[in-house]
């Protein structure tokens, strides 16, 4: 018989399919050795080759988990009170695996260790009688997630506050793991926490004051109230302003707007103003961008949140953005998240005018005139390409190489089979050589063809040089690994 094994209700297709159900209402409860034991015969279960092998047994599984027999055992043991497992036999010992979404949790809880606590939540919920159902629940929140018990009864003392005494226990319960969650689990952390609740009491009435709501705050509300004065770091005047904007939504609308104001890092209430002040001008460029690409959106404000605002922010404006869009349409990037990379790597290099573009480009035009020389020199007839941009940069910037130098490195290489590689080749040596100017390289030249007997104009030059063990190879490259590029 195998060791772990499927139950009947479990479909097997395969792969090792773990539950959703697992890592929401059970992982966060276990522990390391618990979830190592859970998982891993999960796979044994789905792996059929190793069901019908001798490695499934008990002293396989706890060598390859590096655990002894009896804490394998003791790991099922556990998952079998939470309703995961069966241990259907001890001897020799075989499991079988549930599912987890019909998992009910049988955890023998004595009939006496909560009998005052039970007294106690009747008393707080007086408006209805507490089923069986209902305290076992809370028994096994107090079990699984180590909450106080005075902690859990303030908790349903707050929600009975909010939702009257009919509260249902679904609401309780959800609260309850949601601050175990964030790890308030004393009692003097959930005082701590509605201390918080409270201290928000007279701004959340303004708010809600403000957006024309007559109700008191829920726990959700506050909870979102927390998130943008805590995470966010919105002052209340700004919250404040942004409410009296809002028309209809409630506090979702109001979460959505402070949220997308926080990812553009409007956080004043001027930014604010200028931002909802100028969403004409915005939703403009948005057009104009996305039809110089030739791209079509009916929907323009996420294109203005995601791109344009973005850009705008980075100092760009409508004239630059355009010659970019031009660009990127004429280099076949037509779409804005292509665009917004050309955009990026613009900023880096601090072009985010008209005029550093202008310069930029006349640069890049001199640039390639100079390319195109060297091209000429080496009988290459052929347009600029973004290596020979790439190896120039290298040649001049790296090796400071000057522009004679480079044009006569390129005659040299002019009836070559591959001239841009013979070019490489050429000005690195003269690089290690420390050579620079036109005349030490003429005269390298020169020796080197009278050293080996080459006459006329001709060069047939090749660098020879020492051998490498593969250990000093492996070193060098190591070396270059280091250098940051």
């Amino acid at each position: 018989m195998a060791f772990c094994k499927f139950s009947s209700e479990i479909s097997q297709d395969g792969v090792t399919v773990v539950n959703n159900t697992f890592f929401e209402q059970f992982l966060p409860f276990a522990t390391g050795t618990q979830i190592k034991v859970y998982l891993y015969g999960l796979y044994l279960c789905s792996n059929q080759d190793s069901l019908k092998s001798n490695l499934s047994n008990l002293q396989t599984f706890a060598d390859n988990l590096s655990l002894s027999c009896d804490e394998v055992m003791n790991a099922f043991g556990f998952w079998q009170e939470q309703g995961l497992v069966q241990i259907i036999e001890t001897t020799p010992p075989q499991i079988q695996y549930m599912p987890a979404k019909l998992a009910i949790p049988k955890k023998k809880i004595s009939s006496n260790k909560y009998e005052q606590f039970n007294l106690q939540v009747q008393s707080v919920i007086s408006g209805r009688m507490i089923n069986p159902n209902e305290y076992n629940e809370y028994h096994l929140l107090l079990e699984t997630l180590n909450m106080s018990k005075e902690a859990l009864l303030m908790i349903i003392q707050y929600c009975v506050e909010l939702k009257g005494n009919k509260v249902l226990y679904p609401y309780i319960i959800t609260i309850a793991k949601q601050w175990a969650y964030e790890g308030i689990l004393t009692l003097e952390q959930v005082e701590e926490r509605l201390k918080e609740y409270n201290e928000t009491d007279d701004s959340l009435r303004k708010i809600l004051k403000a957006m024309g709501i007559s109700k008191n705050a829920s726990l959700e509300e506050r909870e979102m109230f927390l998130k943008w004065t805590k995470k966010f770091e919105f002052s209340f005047d700004v919250i404040l302003f942004v409410a009296k904007m809002l028309k209809k939504g409630g506090f979702t609308k109001l979460d959505s707007k402070l949220t997308k104001y926080y990812e553009q890092r409007l956080m004043s209430q001027k930014e604010i103003e200028d931002y909802e002040n100028n969403k004409d001008t915005l939703f403009g460029i948005a057009k104009e961008i996305n039809k110089t690409l030739g791209v079509y959106y009916e929907n323009l404000e996420n294109i203005v949140d995601t791109y344009i605002s973005p850009w705008l922010n980075r100092g760009y404006n409508l004239d630059t953005l355009k010659i970019i869009a031009n660009y990127c349409f004429k280099n076949s990037i037509r779409n804005l998240e292509g665009m917004n990379t050309v955009v990026q790597k613009f900023y880096k290099m601090g072009l985010t005018s008209v005029e550093s573009l202008a310069q930029f480009v006349a640069r890049s035009k001199m640039q390639d005139e100079q390319i195109r020389k060297i091209l000429d020199k080496a009988n290459l007839i052929r347009n600029v390409t973004s290596l020979d941009r790439e190896f120039y940069q290298t040649w001049v910037y790296s090796w400071n190489m000057p522009q004679d130098v480079i044009e006569y490195a390129s005659t040299l290489s002019a009836k070559s089979a591959q001239p841009m590689q013979y070019i490489n080749k050429i000005l690195a040596n003269w690089f290690e050589k420390k050579i620079s100017n036109l005349e030490d390289a003429r005269l390298a030249s020169d020796l080197f063809k009278v050293g080996a007997g080459i006459e006329g104009t001709e060069d047939k030059t090749v660098y020879h040089g020492r051998t490498y063990s593969k250990e000093e190879l492996d070193s060098l490259i190591c070396d270059i690994d280091e250098i940051e590029i």
